[in-house]
């Protein structure tokens, strides 16, 4: 299925094809070349919520340097996240950070996002469970995670209640909370992938518009509201599941 053949398709056709596209791309053996391949090294929670954290605030540019960027920290953080946070003392962990560089990312950014989870992790936790509208949940709390973060952690956390489509907070989101063979879906057992909206770039917005899953022109906070809309016409359950196959399907990926 090529992007030009889905979208001349329309109604149950387009259902159809859509399902059976997140059938041919939910395996394992497509999710090395995406950043979430980061976190299915890790099989303890812990280690896989601040893998995910990080490694989905990273995810912008090249992939082959978001994985570059992702095995600097990993060696950092010796292979073990959580006990790296939890364990290590401020000093240690700033010691550890001290020169990451990933495009206009530095040392003090990933120090005050791991410091906001360290401090914030279990009550944003138990803010989305049961949510029905994960962005509103999270935007109650974004004031209180920057006053938690030793450092300003600046756009590695975005704002849920700026009017941007805060694309990696959505990613993040979509990974915790699914749960296939391409999301591990680690947070699935206290809230539903129904909460979640559509990690909106340029490219998947160029996407969705010829696929008129939304005519608005800007990929903001409304277009990704409005392309999971759409989307949840064809799964209200769970709208995200064609994320993963309409960013293959695009890419030309088979």
């Amino acid at each position: 299925m090529t992007l030009d053949e889905l979208c001349r398709l329309h109604g149950s056709e387009r259902a159809q094809a859509l399902n059976a596209a997140y059938h041919f791309y939910n395996h394992a053996r497509f999710r090395g070349s995406d950043p979430v391949s980061f976190v299915w090294k890790f099989t303890d929670q812990q280690d896989r919520e601040i893998a995910a954290l990080c490694a989905s605030s990273l995810a912008y540019g090249r992939v082959a340097s978001i994985q570059q960027a992702l095995k600097d920290l990993d060696q950092r953080w010796e292979q073990q996240p959580a006990a790296f946070l939890l364990q290590a003392s401020e000093r240690e962990q700033r010691q550890a950070l001290r020169g990451f560089v990933y495009r206009w990312t530095r040392e003090s950014h990933l120090f005050g996002l791991l410091g906001m989870w360290r401090h914030m992790g279990s009550q944003l936790k138990q803010e989305l469970q049961g949510s029905r509208n994960a962005r509103q949940s999270l935007a109650s709390l974004y004031p209180l995670c920057l006053e938690a973060a030793p450092e300003d952690p600046g756009h590695l956390f975005s704002n849920p209640a700026a009017p941007s489509a805060c694309k990696r907070l959505a990613m993040w989101l979509r990974w915790m909370i699914r749960k296939d063979e391409i999301d591990p879906g680690t947070w699935a057992e206290f809230t539903t992938p129904d909460c979640l909206w559509m990690p909106l770039d340029t490219h998947i917005h160029k996407v969705a518009r010829r696929l008129r899953l939304t005519r608005r022109q800007i990929p903001d906070g409304e277009a990704a509201l409005r392309i999971t809309r759409s989307l949840a016409k064809h799964c209200p359950e769970d709208p995200l599941r064609y994320d993963f196959a309409l960013t293959r399907i695009s890419m030309g990926v088979h």
